[in-house]
């Protein structure tokens, strides 16, 4: 739906809400009980005046940004955003949110680093609210040293959004480093089923890599893998993904994730690693 068709759209229910609320008495009870009621409930008015006010103050304040994503022009956008940050204007985590994607759609995905570096600065608490997304770059890369260089510090810092996905990538770099017996440890962290099911798939994938000969470790995967199956049959597991698509370590990990999934519900053996 366009843009402006939900703004005149939300802006007509709301009117014709008010007035059936605000004027069905007049014609039910009549003129007399009308006034009364008007009378002992005027704030309904002013209630009224100040949702329709806030919500079309919030539509006014960012209609060029959403005309643009309306066009799909993502050149603008990025100037747009860009522009403010250039200026000092802070920005929301939702604007953050869409120059991120931007960035991605347009293949400029180093950017993100850049970003992540103003908002340290100027907005400490939105870059921890970002800080996992914004790493990305260094998991397209494949690049250890700025994996760990950079999540490493992430994923002991409490307050950081996504905490155990800063966890996760930390134990990418080791793995990518050839680090096995230490990203050994920090995988089976994972092996919790009260963990996100994603992490916990993608742990046990990795590790399964890394079992080597030993066999209550293999024995341990076996029943983590039945019970991850007893939870989600092929079809809720797809469905389950699907709904997470705008998380974008998931959308960058996507085939990763496929690869596990078909390890997981087809049992193919994986024999990468050491």
């Amino acid at each position: 739906m366009k843009f402006k068709t939900i703004f005149i759209f939300f802006n007509s229910i709301l009117i014709f809400s008010f007035f059936f609320i605000f004027f069905m008495p007049f014609f039910i009870i009549g003129r007399e009980y009308a006034l009364q009621f008007w009378s002992q409930n005027w704030y309904i008015a002013f209630l009224f005046l100040i949702v329709v006010g806030g919500m079309n103050g919030y539509f006014l304040k960012n209609w060029k940004l959403f005309s643009l994503m309306e066009e799909e022009n993502w050149k603008g956008i990025q100037a747009y955003l860009e522009e403010k940050l250039e200026k000092g204007k802070r920005i929301s985590e939702q604007e953050a949110r869409i120059l991120m994607n931007t960035y991605m759609v347009l293949g400029q995905s180093e950017k993100l680093i850049d970003l992540s570096k103003i908002l340290q600065t100027s907005s400490p608490r939105l870059f921890r609210n970002l800080a996992v997304e914004l790493g990305v770059p260094y998991l397209l890369r494949s690049d250890p040293e700025g994996l760990a260089n950079y999540y490493k510090p992430l994923y002991t810092e409490k307050q950081v959004k996504r905490q155990n996905w800063a966890r996760f990538s930390w134990a990418l770099a080791l793995l990518f480093a050839h680090r096995f017996s230490e990203a050994r440890t920090e995988l089976e962290t994972f092996q919790n089923t009260s963990e996100e099911p994603i992490l916990f798939l993608l742990a046990v994938y990795l590790l399964s890599t890394l079992k080597g000969e030993d066999a209550v470790a293999q024995e341990a995967l076996r029943e983590q893998c039945d019970w991850f199956r007893s939870k989600y049959s092929p079809k809720q597991w797809a469905r389950y993904v699907d709904r997470l698509k705008e998380n974008l370590m998931v959308l960058v990990l996507s085939k990763f994730i496929q690869d596990a999934s078909a390890w997981m519900y087809n049992k193919s053996e994986v024999t990468h690693g050491g």
